[in-house]
């Protein structure tokens, strides 16, 4: 199947009014998606959605609904044309995945430290993330790295037959069980390096739920696409010491054999 177009960082928000962090992209390939593909992926995600809402009604708000006139379907099935596109041998989406096709699942520790069980690759992308966790440890005044490193930009998986790419949505980073860690955050790519920092606003460490210790994490460059081809750096600056558990809520796209099994990296 051939690429059917391409699509401006401009174009994608004008069509789902979500803002998205281009990071320096000009143009995002697209493939076509047939209607079978297209139930497949917004299967998966209205059901992580439908269970978002029972555990948090305001963070599934603010994923949901960021802006008037959101359209997250739209994104997501935008951004799953994207990878498809991207991918070296197009095919089609099937949920479960299944040899030779591509999956689509909600972000899990595995699918952003992917390491060398998962893809054969000869060591796991850059990030300070702990392996099969989503918790972080931080020092106060050291950075902590979501993505990335001080030295390596973090990218997806281009193992043979295990390609993959991700799709954090716009307010799609949540911090729970302690204060909120950080409110100085930076955001830059391989094409783009000159950005300086965003913040949060002074009250996240307000609690977006009553009675859970569950905050909010601005996210105001838009939603995050990362693929194999364009290494991006997305960290922070920790104002206390210990442990953060931030979790990112989004999709990843991938080649079967990315993740044909159960995986626990070591």
């Amino acid at each position: 199947m051939s690429i059917a177009m391409s699509k401006t960082p401009r174009e994608i928000m004008s069509e789902t009014n979500i803002p998205v962090a281009a990071l320096g992209r000009d143009r995002f390939p697209l493939a076509a998606l047939d209607d079978s593909e297209r139930d497949t992926i917004l299967k998966v995600l209205r059901e992580g959605l439908n269970h978002l809402r029972r555990v948090s009604p305001a963070i599934y708000d603010a994923i949901v609904n960021p802006v008037p006139g959101a359209n997250l379907e739209k994104l997501v099935l935008t951004f799953a044309a994207v990878a498809k596109a991207q991918f070296p041998t197009q095919k089609p989406y099937t949920f479960p995945s299944v040899p030779g096709k591509l999956g689509v699942a909600w972000l899990i520790p595995q699918a952003i430290k992917y390491g060398s069980v998962a893809t054969g690759a000869t060591a796991g992308p850059a990030t300070s993330y702990a392996s099969n966790s989503w918790d972080i440890t931080v020092t106060a005044g050291t950075k902590a790295y979501l993505l990335g490193s001080d030295t390596v930009w973090y990218v997806t998986s281009s193992a043979t037959n295990a390609y993959s790419a991700i799709l954090i949505f716009y307010n799609g980073l949540v911090e729970f069980g302690t204060t909120p860690s950080a409110q100085q955050f930076r955001l830059i790519s391989q094409a783009k390096t000159d950005y300086g920092i965003y913040t949060s606003e002074p009250l996240v460490e307000v609690p977006v739920e009553s009675n859970k210790a569950i905050y909010l994490h601005q996210t105001p460059m838009g939603a995050l696409y990362v693929d194999y081809s364009t290494g991006v750096k997305w960290y922070f600056m920790p104002t206390r010491s210990g442990t953060a558990t931030i979790k990112m809520l989004g999709l990843v796209f991938y080649e079967h054999n990315f993740m044909a099994d159960t995986v626990y990296l070591t």
